[in-house]
């Protein structure tokens, strides 16, 4: 196991892909560089659900939570409390994955089945929205305004889009290879068993709780910490963009196009959709207003009933069947 994992991690595939987008900075202009920085925030939140939902096969809606803890919670912290925002993002993963936890317990407790675990992690959510808009602390409705970034990286600041654009691909990277780890590990194996056949998997003696705690901690911390810096990069913590559910939607979707439960299909899909809808939205917004959406909707509709596992595994398919040609 361990081999495969250093054997994918060290692929000239890998590493050169890694390599030419590191130079992007450096050959786009603002705008597309703003998307390409976008895209990487999505594969890096699609690629952490994609350890509870991919893998585990459970579907949680909590995520606009631990991503809107990350964000407004550390942004609150430094406004109102002076607290440094690498400190603060500590601060927030620590209590996202303490929810985490506390969320997967109640999943195990009750013996909820899927629907009522989307409905009870969407319920979290919801209150998490209802928090955030009547608390002053953190910003209420209208939200918190963070300083200029002025590139002072102990104070959790950038440099501007090209510090910020490397940040993303970093976090991006470490989302990446901490779902290739898993895969690779026993727990990954566990956690597969699991989403096929929780009963039969807790026959053979895999403790249940415990992975599952194990997986939504890890999702939780790694979503709450790209959401501090996500906030970071928009210097605007806003309530209706971190912290409500669309954003988790997003993200299942992103995972679902690319390949549930794969390494790189949530990256796959989120680096295909993100840069479709923000194009069809600069292209076609102004014009004609709902077009992009009727188009982006066509598109994900065709991937879905095309190849409803993803396009990863197609791509994969369409590889070895070209190699077995050569």
């Amino acid at each position: 196991m361990r081999e495969q994992f250093y054997k994918t991690l060290m692929s000239p595939v890998w590493l050169g892909a890694l390599v030419l987008t590191a130079l992007l900075p450096f050959v786009l202009s603002s705008y597309y560089l703003h998307i390409v920085t976008l895209s990487l925030v999505y594969v890096a939140l699609a690629s952490s659900w994609n350890i509870v939902g991919g893998m585990a096969g459970q579907i949680s809606m909590a995520h606009s939570l631990f991503i809107g803890i990350g964000a407004m919670l550390s942004s609150a912290l430094l406004l109102k409390l002076g607290i440094n925002m690498w400190l603060g993002m500590l601060i927030s993963a620590v209590i996202s994955g303490v929810l985490g936890a506390a969320i997967a317990w109640i999943d195990f407790r009750f013996q909820l089945g899927h629907l009522s675990f989307v409905l009870i992690t969407l319920a979290f959510a919801e209150m998490g929205v209802i928090i955030v808009e009547g608390w002053d602390f953190l910003g209420g409705a209208s939200g918190l305004m963070l300083p200029r970034d002025t590139g002072k990286f102990l104070a959790f600041q950038f440099g501007g889009g090209h510090g910020t654009f490397w940040v993303m691909l970093a976090l991006a990277a470490v989302c990446i290879i901490v779902n290739l780890a898993i895969l690779n590990t026993p727990l990954g194996y566990y956690l597969r068993t699991i989403r096929d056949n929780e009963k039969a998997a807790q026959a053979i003696g895999v403790n249940i709780l415990r992975y599952k705690i194990a997986a939504m901690v890890i999702s939780a911390v790694l979503a709450s910490v790209v959401g501090t810096a996500y906030v970071r990069y928009l210097t605007f913590a806003d309530p209706y963009l971190l912290i409500s559910p669309v954003i988790t939607i997003e993200i299942v979707l992103f995972a679902t196009v690319g390949g549930l439960g794969r390494a790189f299909g949530p990256a796959l899909g989120a680096l295909l959709l993100v840069p479709l809808g923000e194009v069809l939205r600069g292209k076609l917004g102004g014009t004609l207003p709902g077009l992009h959406y009727f188009i982006y909707g066509v598109v994900v509709i065709a991937v879905i009933l095309v190849t409803p596992r993803g396009l990863l595994p197609l791509f994969e398919a369409q590889w070895k069947r070209l190699r077995s040609r050569g």
